[in-house]
């Protein structure tokens, strides 16, 4: 017999009733492990289903029955308007779900909903007042449970009802998790409220079933509703009506009363006897930061809002933590996943989506921000019980042992690699190219030496070649002891010079030598310059912590381009001028020389110079403030003039000013002609991505 997602109540059926108590061992959201090999999970890129076509599940919902997930969402790859602003003729509001036993592998199940079924049910019941279907209605955020009292799946999505009533909750009923789905009533205004958006359905231990979504809760001044300022947690029962037909209805709810700034796309789950609950920011179709709410009992009291943290990602290497969870890495919040593995291990996932990513947004034209629509991170919990969302670019999930790690740096760039006790970077003393030449620590500078490639030795190792030299990060002569020194050496083939990179968590690894099963470290845990480089018993300690930072491929005798990923145009000065404090903006490229920029390195930093006026990015007065304008300036020892280039993925590099620490983007998000280049807080969007392109002589 089939398992199914979590009951409601206890089943009228003897058959049922067994069925639930299976259930309490295993559940459609707290599933059983899956029997699969640990899978890659690879975010910011477009996913593509089995049938070629893209995975499309805007405000995405995961469930897991057995040893199969089912991803459900808004698929809106059709614009509802053409570009004259007419209506699509061709248009169709589609819900779709994907299924994949590895999270990576996805096979699509679209147009799982009969939208027109609303209609059957007006037909059938001649004094409704639910309106017809419309193209205009707004259908979006569908949760999905298997309801063991009905015996069907349970579709709860927001629908455009009208009428001054903004969203309501309609509810569609299946008989297999992939549809297809048929209208079967809607709750207006639950509780007296008009709502926003669904956010999720939850059982809790005791099979209680509860929705949690946004409501306009606050009038405002003129009489209107106060949209998305509360929360609203309603209980959820399943019993007989009139027509001695089963029914679901909402039994009891409790509000929490938002504060600025409002929130949205809420998700409950549970961990140990603690429940969370998270939301975004309400943005409109833009990425927000992340909150969470904890309390003791589902009835609350819950805690004030509070920031969710987040492990910033910079491309190959991940550092520090954020407060305020850098937007959600380009994402809104859709869901908390819990994947049980073995023993007592979960894996708590983080599903977000570009909203700001759909093709059409809402029937305007493209608003591409960022590769991809659905992202996928560990969750992690710190000391206090706070949640942390891990950006990371690429990572490993063993959907058995419910267990993840990072995925070690790719092996097409090459790297620094930077201790984390000392933030120093690895090189050979006095830049040697011979063998027996000694690693050490320093600054770093941009020197060939501190410049190191991962070369697969196979088996989970990897060999660690020093670009200027050619040869081989290695333990002098095999040494399997406490303090064995760090040299370089050419190929071997020797497991001496071979290594595994351990995941160590925040971003860092611990870097094991094959042979000798020591790890990397500073000798005497010294943050000097020029400390030798040795290995040691695991520690535990930072010194023993490795960053691997992304180099890019800048050559300093060529001459660039400079590409914004979200608009695909080049910056260059304002009319061609040449002007000191000239605005620099953004235009189609047309090989102007005032389009074209030469690097020079200082000091572990970049200059940019621009070819036509001889002088070099700079922002304005120095200024540290978010807007500030990026210009042109002669050449100065001032910070405002250095730049790091911080990987973003995909070729893509973002332009970090030394002096504020903000990154360029272009005024607005503008894609157009002319608009002006300013630094802003890293927000994880395209428009803060660049591409660097060498032009011929």
């Amino acid at each position: 017999m089939m398992t199914h997602l979590q009951a409601l109540h206890f089943p009228r059926k003897v058959m049922a009733a067994i069925l639930s108590a299976l259930l309490i061992v295993s559940t459609f959201l707290f599933a059983q492990p899956a029997h699969a090999a640990s899978s890659q999970i690879i975010n910011n890129v477009e996913k593509t289903a089995t049938d070629g076509l893209p995975v499309w599940a805007q405000g995405g919902w995961m469930v897991k029955e057995g040893n199969t997930f089912y991803l459900y969402g808004l698929d809106a790859s059709q614009p509802s308007k053409l570009p004259d602003g007419s209506d699509n003729p061709n248009w169709k509001k589609k819900i779709s779900v994907y299924t994949s036993t590895d999270l990576v592998t996805w096979t699509p199940y679209r147009e799982i909903v009969d939208f027109e079924s609303i209609d059957t049910y007006r037909a059938a019941n001649p004094g409704t007042t639910i309106p017809a279907f419309s193209k205009n209605q707004w259908f979006g955020r569908p949760v999905v449970q298997y309801n063991s009292v009905i015996d069907k799946y349970v579709m709860y999505m927001e629908w455009g009802y009208g009428g001054g009533n903004r969203n309501t909750i309609s509810i569609w009923y299946s008989d297999t998790p992939t549809g297809t789905f048929t209208y079967q009533k809607n709750i207006i205004k639950p509780n007296g409220y008009a709502m926003g958006d669904m956010g999720s359905v939850f059982t809790d231990t005791d099979g209680s079933t509860y929705l949690s979504y946004t409501i306009d809760y606050k009038v405002r001044a003129d009489g209107t509703p106060d949209y998305n300022s509360g929360i609203q947690i309603s209980k959820l029962e399943t019993s007989l009506n009139a027509s001695n037909n089963y029914e679901i209805n909402i039994a009891s709810s409790i509000i929490l009363s938002s504060v600025a700034p409002y929130k949205e796309a809420t998700t409950l789950f549970k961990v140990g006897s603690k429940y969370y609950m998270m939301a975004s920011q309400t943005n409109g179709y833009e990425s927000s930061q992340t909150y969470y709410y904890t309390a003791d009992s589902m009835n609350g009291p819950w805690s004030s809002a509070a920031y969710a943290g987040a492990t910033i990602w910079n491309g190959a290497s991940y550092a520090g933590t954020s407060p305020t969870g850098s937007n959600s890495f380009d994402t809104q919040i859709d869901q908390i996943l819990p994947i049980q593995g073995t023993g007592n291990n979960i894996v708590y996932l983080f599903i977000g989506d570009r909203w700001n990513n759909m093709k059409n947004k809402a029937g305007t034209g493209p608003a591409s921000t960022g590769p991809g629509r659905n992202a996928f991170y560990p969750l992690t919990f710190n000391a206090d019980g706070k949640p942390v969302i891990n950006g990371f670019e690429k990572w490993n999930i063993d959907l058995t042992a419910g267990t993840w790690s990072q995925s070690p740096p790719d092996l097409q760039f090459n790297y620094s690699i930077v201790n984390s006790n000392s933030g120093k970077a690895l090189g050979i003393v006095s830049n040697q190219t011979t063998d027996n030449a000694a690693l050490e620590q320093r600054p770093y500078t941009g020197a060939a030496s501190q410049s190191w490639q991962l070369v697969n030795a196979g088996s989970g190792y990897y060999k660690i070649k020093n670009s200027n030299s050619g040869k081989f990060m290695a333990i002098k002569d095999a040494s399997t002891a406490d303090g064995g020194q760090v040299i370089q050496w050419s190929e071997s083939g020797s497991n001496n010079q071979q290594w595994q990179l351990v995941d160590a968590g925040g971003g860092f690894f611990n870097i094991k030598n094959r042979n000798s099963g020591k790890l990397l470290g500073m000798n005497a845990g010294s943050t000097a310059d020029g400390a030798s480089v040795i290995q040691w018993a695991d520690s535990g300690s930072a010194n023993q912590k490795w960053q691997f930072e992304a180099i890019p491929a800048i050559d300093l005798t060529q001459t660039y381009s400079i590409t914004n990923q979200n608009s695909s145009k080049a910056l260059g000065t304002v009319g061609h001028a040449a002007a000191d404090g000239t605005n620099i903006e953004q235009r189609t490229f047309s090989s102007a020389a005032s389009q074209s920029w030469q690097f020079e390195f200082v000091n572990g930093y970049y200059k940019i110079k621009n070819v036509n006026s001889g002088k070099y990015m700079d922002i304005a007065s120095s200024s540290t403030a978010d807007g500030a304008k990026n210009v042109i300036n002669p050449a100065s020892s001032a910070n405002s003039q250095l730049w790091k280039l911080v990987y973003a993925g995909n070729g893509y590099y973002k332009l970090k000013n030394v002096n504020s620490g903000k990154m360029l983007g272009l005024s607005g998000g503008s894609t157009a002609d002319g608009a002006l280049n300013t630094q802003w807080p890293e927000s994880g969007s395209a428009n803060q991505n660049w591409s660097f392109t060498v032009l011929n002589p």
